[in-house]
């Protein structure tokens, strides 16, 4: 019975060194998804976004809610997770009475949408893979929301400005699910403590995936053994020429019939572009975010528009 119990505890031990993504040995982490089939957490959002123009802030607003995750499926190399949407609470600061009402109706008809993701082995992510269904959901939404207000065309507009990012998968996977991004912004690599890790990556916008080149650096910050955890962090910053080219493109193909002249116009309104993301999270060491705080700052020297997201384990 002794050797049996001595081999059961020899076992876990070696069982829990397989899996352990933190190495005090020689101060790396690993952060992998070690998810467990039917594995459920819940997590509390927060965001805040406003406009910057020269020294003034306008448009703040701040949505909050919590977000049900369950990993659905796992396999030797990928896992299959869901995000249900709830329990929504929307502070839109001094916002018009017309604005505050559509978004108000908005957070209604989200209450317990769904969202289905892969991700591979390592907990990064790969694709939406119910991308049709929250296309289908928007739409029958937007045409809700649009029969509410009497099909006014200044509330219409509004309605498929909102619901824009959810047409097709490339636009649901780059603009609309930036709260999983987030969560999974460090997964799938291996980081050293106080070793900077820099390089160039092709990342995704409104137009389609890898068109865009990145700077991004990492850092692992702190290791917290006692806890299983650790705290690493992340700046990345889009080539500024190519953003350029990228918004220009974007104005021909919204407005076909813009002459060369008139889009010089607008590119010169626009001024110098900048898009930067700057993320800092607290990771556990089975592969759980417990806090995340992203800052994305996106547009030019003439305004800039700011995006706060945390994300906290309940």
């Amino acid at each position: 019975m002794k050797r049996q119990i001595s081999l059961l505890i020899m076992l876990v031990v070696m069982s829990q060194v397989a899996y352990s993504q933190i190495n005090m040995e020689d101060s790396t982490v690993r952060t992998i998804a070690y998810w467990d089939l039917k594995e459920t957490n819940s997590y509390q959002i927060t965001l805040a976004s406003f406009e910057i123009i020269g020294t003034d802030t306008s448009k703040w607003n701040e949505i909050a809610y919590v977000v049900d995750m369950e990993v659905l499926d796992s396999t030797e190399n990928s896992y299959e997770v869901s995000w249900t949407y709830r329990d929504f609470v929307l502070n839109l600061g001094e916002r018009d009475s017309a604005y505050q009402s559509l978004m108000e109706k908005l957070m209604t008809i989200s209450e317990g949408s769904l969202v289905k993701f892969r991700t591979d082995e390592y907990g990064a992510f790969q694709e939406v893979t119910n991308w049709e269904d929250i296309s289908e959901f928007y739409r029958k939404s937007g045409d809700t929301l649009k029969s509410m207000f009497g099909n006014v065309p200044q509330i219409n507009e509004m309605v498929d400005q909102t619901f824009a990012s959810y047409k097709t998968k490339n636009s649901i996977e780059t603009q609309s699910i930036k709260d999983v991004l987030q969560f999974l912004n460090f997964h799938g690599a291996e980081y050293k403590l106080g070793e900077e890790m820099s390089g160039v990556i092709n990342s995704p916008n409104v137009l389609g995936k890898n068109r865009l080149e990145t700077q991004v650096y990492v850092l692992l910050e702190e290791i917290f053994p006692e806890d299983n955890d650790y705290r690493i962090v992340s700046l990345s910053e889009a080539n500024s020429e190519q953003l350029v080219s990228e918004t220009r493109l974007v104005l021909k193909i919204m407005m076909p019939k813009a002459t060369e002249e008139e889009l010089n116009g607008l590119m010169a309104e626009v001024g110098s572009l900048s898009n930067t993301v700057e993320n800092v999270s607290v990771i556990h060491g089975w592969g759980w975010p417990i806090y995340s705080e992203e800052i994305r700052s996106v547009g030019s020297d003439q305004k800039i528009k700011v995006e706060i997201r945390t994300i906290e384990i309940l």
